[in-house]
């Protein structure tokens, strides 16, 4: 009997003590018109931007997705070392919105995706990433890449 109860109270306090599992919600991958020549250095980063717009005073506190500014940079990664001359910048953002990078000007498309190639100088170079809203919010992104042939 008592084996019995010591057998029963080692498997509860077991049970108490596991661990609680937890829901990760995953960032979708989003394809890419030619990822075979994307260099191996430029692997998708966790970062994502986000900046919520001021809701007029109304009827709901929760802000549509079309009022939610956010850009998120799928590659290069930050201070990534790259060695040919040029890099792709991938990223997604809200279908509308405008994103310059460097001195480039790219309107975003339905499928909420932006692709651009960077030339490198040697060395290390910034490249600043911002989208932009209709309503003039901006989310800014500067990141340094090192081009090292």
């Amino acid at each position: 009997m008592n084996k019995r109860l010591i057998f029963l109270i080692l498997i509860l306090v077991m049970t108490a003590c596991s661990p609680t599992p937890t829901v990760v919600p995953l960032t979708p991958t989003l394809p890419v018109d030619n990822p075979a020549v994307i260099p191996a250095t430029a692997a998708p980063q966790a970062s994502i931007a986000t900046a919520t717009v001021q809701l007029p005073l109304g009827i709901t506190d929760t802000p549509p997705a079309s009022q939610t500014l956010w850009l998120q940079i799928l590659s290069p990664q930050e201070e990534a070392v790259i060695n040919t001359p040029q890099v792709y910048v991938i990223g997604s953002a809200p279908a509308g919105a405008v994103v310059s990078i460097n001195d480039e000007i790219l309107v975003v498309g339905d499928d909420q995706q932006f692709q651009t190639t960077v030339s490198l100088d040697e060395g290390p170079n910034m490249i600043e990433i911002i989208a932009s809203d209709e309503d003039g919010n901006e989310m800014p992104v500067l990141l340094t890449i090192t081009y090292e042939p």
